[in-house]
């Protein structure tokens, strides 16, 4: 079926025009002031895993308004509260797969964007601060950022 593909990244920056300079500086390897005040106010995020042969899977996560942790600049933590058990996005960690976040709050036209590794944890510390509603999960989605 799709016979005409492009195959590399050149093919695609002369098909598209360069970011503008206020694009480009969105682009940031931390959690700013803003993105911590975002992730805070937001009751969903996306999370974007891969499988270990690259079949891509996207799982809702959400939860009170700040639901995911901000631990630092460098670090979120998301609690892994019940599910359909199904452990698409956890299996694909453990797997070695990096992350894709999206974080969405109702009524806001702008979304944030967060990359990196992941792991899943059980420390201690981290899931009493991912408790939810007196709900302590048996693990947390650990992220360190990267973009």
């Amino acid at each position: 079926m799709f016979k005409e593909r492009i195959e590399t990244e050149q093919q695609l920056r002369e098909m598209y025009r360069s970011p503008n300079e206020l694009v480009q500086g969105k682009v940031l390897n931390r959690l700013d002031e803003h993105a911590r005040t975002f992730v805070a106010a937001s009751p969903f995020v996306l999370v974007g895993t891969a499988s270990s042969d690259g079949t891509a899977d996207v799982s809702p996560k959400g939860g009170p308004p700040g639901f995911v942790v901000v631990c630092d600049d460098q670090h979120l933590a998301i609690p892994d509260l019940s599910g359909n058990n199904l452990l698409d996005s956890i299996t694909n960690i453990v797997d070695g797969s990096g992350i894709g976040l999206l974080f969405l709050v109702p009524g806001v036209d702008e979304t944030l964007r967060v990359n990196g590794h992941a792991c899943i944890t059980t420390d201690p510390e981290v899931l009493d601060a991912c408790g939810v509603r007196d709900r302590r999960p048996k693990a947390a989605i650990g992220v360190t950022v990267v973009q």
